[in-house]
Parts: structure tokens; C-alpha cells; sequence
């Protein structure tokens, strides 16, 4: 599939209660739209407040895999509000940033909210994933957080070995089905469920982690790390059904939480993980061995 061009209504919903500018929201999702991580999921309180901090968390831990140093070129594709691009932004200098989103209303937001600091230079760019109209070779860094099930992976890996200059790398987090769940994931297509397409949308989550090497390999990369975070971000469930309190609609509610425990069962049964990838250019790596 590529990049949708339609959100899920989820999302349309998400947007309109922060152009309200309803506090919850705001702390919440302003800047990122993911999951959160914790160090400690033990002591998550799941306050938007905190929410909002575990997904700048789960952010720079994408980020710090890389790893981003100051002086990178750096493409963020699937770049939701700019979270991602203000945390980087914040944190090195002289980096050249591209956000890139196929919704122009995240863009706008992103826009908005994010203005270069530290030496810095931000673009943001309407664009589908599978075909991303920049040169070869224009970057060090390629970040996909939590979005690449949006994509059709095929396209969108060609795309990123295209745009990776020479030691570059493809630093991404997604969902991973184990060996045991590819079988049943196969025989069905999960966006055809009412919950999930109304909240996520159409997605592709069969992408398991001998796929994901076989999706390197067929682009000149190599998968270099695999760091399961799934315990790290299992109180995102808790706020996420939380965050319905005052929705109006109570089928909504009822189609956005059945979707979202499908994915905590999920993961909490371990037919799914929580996963940060990192794929290196397979003709600069020093070993050809992966994890």
C-alpha cells in the first residue's frame, strides 16, 4: 500500500480537538502522535502530561539509534506534527532537516510549531513515501517513526537506500509480528476491521523481522539493530484508553478501544513487538553479520 492520503477518522477527530485547543489533547499529542516509552512502566501514572513526555522519550530513542550527531542530513518521513524534526532540532546543531508527510494539514501544524535553531535548516515537504522527489544521496539519516505500516515497505525501502548517502542508515521503530503470529497474520487483513480502520487506518503489521532483512537485503542494507522496547511502551495503552474521557460519541470509544486492545493483547501475549530497527548501507558496513 502507499502512503494514504486519507486519515482514518481517528485522526480527523484528533486534529479538531487541537485546533480547540483542548488541554489534554495539547499535552498529550501536540507534538508527537506514537506511543510513549518508560523506563520504569511500573510507576506510569499515564497523565497526558506524562504521555506527552514518554513520546518524546520514545522519539530520541529512535533518534540516539541512529545515531544523529551535529552536522547531519536528515530526512523524517511520515513526520506527523514535527515532533521528531523540534526534538532534534532542540538537541544538535547545523543539521539540514527534511519533514516529509503526505497529509498537508500535518505539515501546516508542523510549520507552525517548529522553527529552526542552532544552525539548523528545516523543510518540510508534501510527499508520498513510495516516491520521495529528492536527489540521490541526499542523506545521512533516514527516520520513519511508527509509520512505516502505512507504507508500501517495498517502495519506501528502495526509496531510502536511493536518498542514503554513503555510510547512511535507515533508522526506523514499528510493530513485528513473531514467527508464530506470521502464519494467522497472513490470512487475514486487519484494516478490514471496522476499530481498526476507523482508528488506525489501513496498515500492513505482517512485516516480520526475517521480511524486514529480506527487505534490506534486496536494497543494499543490512539490518544492524533490533532493540524490542515492547515492555517499555505497554502504558501507552492505559492513557490511550483513558484519552476517551468526554469523547461524545460513545461508539467511537467503543471502535477505538476495541482496536487498541487488539494490539495490547497483542503484544502482551508476544505475538507482536514493539521494535527500533536500524539498517545500514550493506556496501560501507564493516560485518556482514545481523542480530
Amino acid at each position: 500500500m502507499a502512503n494514504e492520503p486519507a486519515n482514518p477518522p481517528y485522526f480527523d477527530g484528533l486534529l479538531r480537538r487541537l485546533a480547540a485547543k483542548d488541554p489534554r489533547t495539547v499535552a498529550a499529542f501536540g507534538r508527537h502522535v506514537h506511543w510513549g516509552y518508560w523506563q520504569d512502566p511500573s510507576r506510569a501514572t499515564c497523565s497526558p502530561e506524562e504521555y506527552g513526555a514518554a513520546a518524546e522519550r520514545l522519539c530520541r530513542a529512535v533518534c540516539d539509534a541512529a545515531p544523529v550527531r551535529d552536522g547531519m542530513r536528515i530526512i523524517d518521513v511520515g513526520c506527523g506534527f514535527g515532533g521528531t524534526l523540534a526534538s532534534l532540532n532542540e538537541r544538535f546543531s547545523e543539521l539540514q532537516l527534511v519533514g516529509l508527510n503526505i497529509d498537508s494539514r500535518q505539515l501546516e501544524r508542523a510549520a507552525e510549531n517548529v522553527r529552526p535553531q542552532h544552525g539548523n535548516s528545516i523543510e518540510f515537504l508534501e510527499a508520498d513515501a513510495a516516491c520521495i522527489p529528492l536527489p540521490d544521496e541526499s542523506f545521512d539519516v533516514v527516520l520513519a517513526v511508527e509509520c512505516v505500516f502505512h507504507f508500501d515497505r517495498q517502495r519506501f525501502f528502495a526509496e531510502a537506500g536511493r536518498l542514503l548517502g554513503r555510510g547512511g542508515n535507515l533508522t526506523l521503530s514499528d510493530f513485528v509480528p513473531s514467527q508464530r503470529a506470521l502464519e494467522y497474520l497472513d490470512t487475514i487483513d486487519l484494516s478490514a476491521d471496522e476499530g481498526i480502520r476507523w482508528s488506525y487506518g489501513e496498515f500492513d503489521l505482517t512485516c516480520s523481522m526475517s521480511r524486514y532483512r529480506e527487505l534490506a537485503q534486496a536494497n543494499q542494507l543490512v539490518l544492524r539493530d533490533a532493540i524490542d522496547i515492547t515492555d517499555n511502551t505497554l502504558p501507552t495503552y492505559e492513557f490511550l484508553y483513558s484519552s476517551t474521557a468526554g469523547w461524545p460519541n460513545r461508539r467511537e470509544i467503543e471502535l477505538f478501544n476495541r482496536a487498541t486492545r487488539l494490539l495490547e493483547k497483542s503484544c502482551r501475549k508476544g505475538l507482536m513487538g514493539y521494535h527500533i530497527l536500524r539498517f545500514a548501507q550493506l556496501n560501507h558496513s564493516n560485518s556482514d553479520r545481523e542480530p
